[in-house]
């Protein structure tokens, strides 16, 4: 056998960042029944960067600062796993604390995770109505789904159905398949959405027509998002499906079209290939205004994004 062959990742487990934060509490709620539901483990991922608390003109970083946080970080990922075994008595937690990035760790862990989930928004101030510089690193850079979690309103009543967002890439067909995977699993209906708001154009660098029919522009949309869900209804027979489309921004689109779902799928970035190192600016955008969990699905080098 060829030892320098590489074997295939195999992506089981759920991965988890726990920062302390309501987000952060709304994160591992949401990781723990997402891995009790698929019967795999959790990894509980806390990490700390002393620097970012000792701040001072000259000098390192003081030995009894690192020594503080490590005990308070240690304190919560204790905590984390005592309110875990009490509420998933089955479930398999395995719990660390690691000095440095979070980014770079969940990351990191990203590589042979099936999903990682975070936190949506920042920890206090203004932050607080922004999606975290953290979550877009991670939704940006991750080797496999991430599931960014806000915050749960305590007057919102039952969520209903999972929405994905439609464009007609390949980027778009991961984000179809992770979106009727999770339908599935959780037995609830899906709505395929796709969103348009110009046109098409009829080449590169080519202006739009003066003169147009939406209707007909609306039929032509239509065929995009039918081919872009066929054969989907076949591989998924109980997952109910329901087709949109609609002349509008999409950002504004999704999110209002989610607002009372469970959760809303996107691809991480558009159609061009310039974006392909960068968050897309409509899974920029959802991130920053959805009141509901959001998967970003990256592309995945073997094509597994479940």
């Amino acid at each position: 056998m060829d030892s320098t062959a590489q074997e295939p990742v195999v992506r089981r487990n759920v991965v988890v960042g726990v920062d302390g934060s309501d987000t952060g509490r709304a994160a591992v709620e949401y990781a723990a029944d997402l891995a009790a539901r698929r019967g795999v483990p959790l990894h509980v991922v806390h990490a700390f960067e002393p620097s970012q608390y000792d701040v001072r003109p000259m000098g390192g970083v003081r030995p009894e600062t690192t020594s503080v946080m490590r005990n308070a970080a240690e304190r919560l990922i204790d905590q984390t796993v005592e309110v875990l075994a009490f509420a998933y008595p089955h479930l398999e937690v395995v719990a660390r604390v690691e000095p440095g990035s979070a980014e770079l760790k969940l990351i990191e862990e990203s590589q042979t995770a099936a999903t990682v989930v975070v936190g949506a928004r920042g920890t206090g101030g203004f932050a607080a109505l922004l999606v975290g510089s953290t979550t877009l690193h991670i939704a940006t850079h991750a080797h496999c789904p991430v599931i960014a979690v806000p915050v749960p309103d305590e007057h919102a009543g039952p969520r209903h159905g999972i929405v994905v967002g439609v464009d007609g890439s390949q980027l778009s067909e991961d984000a179809i398949g992770f979106a009727f995977a999770m339908a599935a699993e959780t037995q609830q209906p899906l709505t395929a959405l796709h969103a348009w708001s110009d046109p098409a154009r009829t080449g590169v660098g080519l202006m739009m027509p003066l003169v147009y029919d939406p209707a007909e522009v609306s039929k032509e949309e239509e065929v995009v998002l039918a081919e872009s869900m066929a054969g989907w209804g076949e591989k998924y027979p109980d997952v109910p499906v329901t087709h949109r489309v609609v002349n509008g921004h999409a950002v504004y689109s999704l999110v209002s079209a989610a607002a009372d779902a469970q959760l809303l799928v996107v691809g991480s970035h558009g159609r061009g290939d310039f974006r392909s190192l960068l968050l897309g600016s409509v899974s920029h955008g959802v991130l920053h205004h959805a009141t509901v969990p959001v998967a970003i699905i990256r592309r995945e080098r073997h094509g597994h994004t479940h």
